[in-house]
């Protein structure tokens, strides 16, 4: 077994505010970017407007399944909504710029705007944006420290920064999958209570669809012919920005406990991950066109809200700690895994080995867990519940 770092640069998490971090003119040069960003929207702002929702994301240069779904019920609306999907990662922030001009027109001439991420465009143009600006995040659930939350911690970016980008500022409307974590939601946020919304992800709506993991579940073994046969656990990791010491040891005494003759072992990097497990009997499967945990009959994780679409997914979690001392020093947690989450919580390898063997996991109470975590609709779904509140927000803003 060889594990190595991807020689990638870190991408949108630590983008633009980690290039400036240190610099000593980074007032100056965000001074003039938002002068120039809003003489830009300005001009702009005078082309006629568009029946048109423009969604934004920084999280990958794939358009998010999340705005594809939005799209797609937009579209067949009557009348329907143009949707125009802007994603690009922040790999390089000069590169960048023609990236933020496009945002800049979509924004001046829609009327509507969704993001699924910190857009710098809409912080820096925050007070000036005249159609309503929807954010939705990116994951489900709530159990780490984010934003306004994580200042001082190392995994968050530094008040000072945060407060000269206008950091999540700008919003009319926050989406939420549960309101039961209102309160840490808003704190992260530094956004007032009432403008957020109960209302999770469209993409909950694909992990509740029998037929849809099925598809999904055969497509992956078609491309994969070699996961057919045997049982498949998926290791999905959350992503740090400094890899644990023990990162390496760690991952190497998880594939020794695994049986490789009565299971597979598939290995699901987080989308901002520069960690490589170079073992031949490891399949990775680093999301684009396949979602590995369709293919899962088990899921490890640690601290990643994966567990959430794992409890949709039914099926049995456990959580590999390897680093929970220095992680919780480092990131801040808003639930206590120990005793909040109904699934096994270790360090040792070999347990989670013999209880997947086992088959030891309560699905009951896991149930009751994600349920609390993941509010589901009683009526219609997940992605018409929050396109409902994305064109309802459009029709009060003209009022």
């Amino acid at each position: 077994l060889r594990l190595r770092r991807a020689t990638l640069r870190p991408r949108a998490t630590m983008g633009f505010t980690a290039s400036f971090e240190r610099s000593s003119v980074r007032k100056i040069a965000i001074a003039i970017a938002t002068v120039i960003l809003g003489a830009l929207y300005a001009l702009c702002s005078l082309l006629p407007q568009k029946r048109r929702i423009v969604c934004i994301s920084r999280q990958s240069d794939d358009e998010p399944v999340d705005f594809r779904l939005i799209r797609d019920y937009c579209e067949r609306r009557d009348p329907p909504w143009e949707v125009v999907i802007l994603a690009k990662q922040l790999r390089n922030p000069v590169a960048y710029l023609a990236e933020m001009v496009r945002q800049v027109y979509y924004i001046a001439t829609s009327q509507v705007v969704v993001l699924d991420s910190y857009c710098i465009v809409v912080g820096l143009l925050h007070d000036r944006i005249r159609v309503p600006v929807i954010q939705i995040w990116h994951s489900l659930g709530n159990m780490k420290r984010f934003g306004y939350t994580a200042f001082g911690t190392e995994e968050g970016h530094s008040e000072a920064t945060a407060h000269l980008m206008h950091m999540h500022e700008g919003y009319d409307a926050i989406a939420i999958s549960s309101l039961g974590f209102a309160e840490p939601f808003a704190a992260a946020f530094n956004a007032d209570p009432s403008v957020l919304f109960e209302a999770p992800l469209p993409h909950v709506d694909l992990l509740l669809s029998a037929n849809h993991r099925a598809r999904q579940r055969e497509a992956i073994l078609a491309a994969y012919p070699q996961l057919r046969g045997r049982e498949t656990i998926v290791y999905c990791p959350t992503f740090r920005k400094q890899p644990a010491a023990n990162e390496d040891d760690a991952t190497r005494a998880l594939l020794d406990a695994v049986d490789f003759d009565r299971y597979n072992f598939v290995y699901k990097p987080h989308p901002v991950s520069r960690q490589i497990i170079d073992d031949p009997r490891v399949v990775t499967i680093s999301g684009g066109t396949f979602d590995a945990l369709f293919v899962a009959d088990y899921i490890i994780s640690d601290y990643s809200t994966v567990i959430y679409e794992a409890g949709l997914l039914g099926l049995p979690i456990y959580l590999y700690a390897y680093d929970w001392d220095s992680y919780r020093e480092k990131r801040g947690l808003t639930i206590d895994f120990e005793r909040d989450v109904p699934a096994l919580f270790t360090d040792d390898p070999r347990a989670i080995a013999e209880a997947i063997e086992a088959g030891s996991f309560d699905h009951a109470a896991y149930a009751a867990f994600t349920a609390a975590n993941v509010a589901i609709p009683v009526e219609g779904s997940c992605t018409e519940r929050i396109c409902g509140a994305i064109i309802g927000m459009e029709k009060r803003h003209d009022n």
